[in-house]
């Protein structure tokens, strides 16, 4: 299967020449790679190198989603792999990203783990931890509710799945969260490969850093939309575990939306949230719930959670009768 690379950029020559140069490194004869340079003001094209496979497309300062469309309208290949202009390919990714594609037709996106470098000093703990939750997760769908389980310039696509779904969308939202969500709504497998495909530079000016697009409060209306079009398109009985911070939004939601939360579970001694009950996890035993909902944000406590619902309520799967947010 031949792959396109779709790597855009905006005044990033200062990277660009060396990430071209990882992608083409790690290429077949017949791939290609699909430069967007939105609006740049520093000449992109004086630093690629001189390669036939080299896709130069112009436009205007329009941002990342309109140059990935761009991108993808001329793109040829049946894979569409993502790069930023500022991050590196690691050796292998491709072979191993087109194997795990075409071994199985339902996969709609592969990507892998990070290596992140710095240009000035260590990467900070909150991006370090973050690449370490990335890097931790095989399967996409059992997280893809608490933050993006996927780095998004590590991902191969399956062309025809993101042309099926509409392709990358516009708005005030993350644009790869959103595009991993369709995915999975549609039927598409996602997958993490066990091993480093990317060396992913953290800097200050990244979009992940000054955008707020990508900051969290504008993930929060994107999982709500995928519950309420999915798991929770009818009033449902959900029970919501987590009474502290990162929990109450969730209970407010549920009843905002019209749904019966007969408790929340907490381990704090609380009495009650938004008029719901608090009760220990004990209570789940027997509660005749549809959907439970864990919102903890606390580290760690997720698989502590996953050990205790497994416990407690082994008929509930994960991914159907219950899900972890973030």
């Amino acid at each position: 299967m031949r792959v396109s690379w779709l790597l855009p950029v905006r005044d990033g020559a200062r990277w660009l020449g060396e990430a071209a140069r990882s992608a083409l490194a790690d290429s077949l004869p017949d791939d290609e790679l699909v430069v967007v340079d939105d609006g740049s003001s520093d000449a992109p094209e004086a630093v690629l190198p001189d390669d036939p496979r080299i896709c130069l497309v112009r436009q205007p300062p329009l941002g990342i989603v309109a140059a990935l469309e761009a991108g993808r309208r001329v793109a040829r290949g049946e894979l569409l792999a993502r790069l930023d202009c500022d991050d590196l390919v690691l050796p292998g990714r491709l072979a191993a990203q087109r194997a795990a594609l075409a071994a199985d037709p339902t996969l709609g996106a592969v990507g892998g783990q990070a290596r992140p470098i710095r240009d000035d000093g260590e990467v900070p703990e909150g991006m370090r931890l973050y690449v370490e939750w990335v890097n931790s997760v095989e399967h996409p769908r059992r997280e893809l509710l608490v933050e993006s389980p996927m780095f998004h310039p590590a991902t191969t696509l399956r062309a025809a799945a993101v042309e099926a779904i509409g392709g990358y969308r516009n708005g005030d939202f993350p644009e790869d969260y959103d595009l991993f969500l369709r995915l999975q709504t549609a039927g598409w497998g996602l997958l993490n490969l066990r091993r480093e495909v990317l060396a992913w530079r953290d800097r200050p000016g990244r979009l992940t850093r000054t955008d707020p697009r990508y900051a969290r409060p504008a993930f929060l209306p994107l999982k709500q939309a995928w519950l309420a079009a999915g798991p929770l398109s009818t009033p449902k009985r959900v029970v919501i575990w987590g009474a502290n911070k990162t929990g109450r939004p969730w209970i407010r939601w549920a009843l905002d939306a019209g749904h019966h939360v007969p408790f929340v579970v907490d381990l704090a001694p609380f009495t009650s949230r938004h008029g719901r009950p608090v009760k220990k996890p004990d209570a789940l035993v027997g509660a005749a719930l549809d959907v439970l909902l864990v919102a903890v944000g606390s580290r760690g406590a997720r698989e502590e959670i996953r050990a205790r619902i497994a416990e407690l309520r082994p008929d509930l799967e994960e991914g159907r009768d219950w899900f972890a947010l973030g």
